[in-house]
């Protein structure tokens, strides 16, 4: 047969939820300053990233192709 819970114990279950509501809150609201920092560094290397293809298209087109390179010699080993 089950009991219902006392009203003492139904008031401790209600601030244990509201803690856990209160700090779900909490980390949803920390997560998404955080999300909107990575995304103004994004934009911030995006652009830095532009630039110097825009003043160094052959160093660029350099560097991706050794990038490309290297990437594709690590796939090889592992397959």
């Amino acid at each position: 047969m089950a009991s219902t819970p006392t009203s003492g114990t139904q008031k401790q279950i209600e601030r244990v939820g509201d803690s856990a509501h209160e700090a779900i809150d909490r980390a949803a609201q920390t997560a998404s300053h955080y999300a909107e920092e990575w995304m103004d560094m994004k934009d911030t290397w995006v652009e830095g990233a532009r630039e110097y293809v825009r003043e160094h298209p052959v160093a660029a087109l350099g560097i991706a192709a050794a990038a490309g390179y290297i990437l594709s010699l690590l796939m090889r080993s592992r397959g």
